[in-house]
């Protein structure tokens, strides 16, 4: 991302729609096409519902908004996984300690 051009992306949106949206059709493969096969149909599968959001949305603003709204889903779901996560290496963690003072009783 790092050489990323937003203004050269804005510029070809608004003066050659149709060569904006084949060349970020392209910079998407070129993403996707890097990862292992399984990731990369899991990438595609994501960015089909991306591309139905953004299509069902009718406007730019209304896009993003549907693509906020799926990432915040996401961070909520990844931070109660996490949560549990946790909790559940605590509760590890416990029985491990309790073992090992049974081994040193033996």
């Amino acid at each position: 991302m790092a050489d990323f051009d937003f203004d050269h992306w804005r510029r070809l949106a608004e003066q050659d729609p149709e060569s904006y949206f084949r060349a970020r059709h392209g910079a998407i493969e070129r993403f996707i096409g890097a990862h292992s096969p399984a990731e990369a149909q899991r990438l595609r599968s994501l960015q089909a519902h991306i591309d139905c959001a953004r299509a069902a949305a009718g406007t730019p603003v209304h896009a993003l908004l549907a693509v906020s709204r799926m990432i915040e889903t996401n961070l909520i779901a990844l931070c109660e996984q996490g949560a549990a996560l946790r909790e559940a290496t605590r509760r590890l963690d416990t029985i491990v300690t309790q073992l090992q003072g049974v081994e040193r009783i033996r």
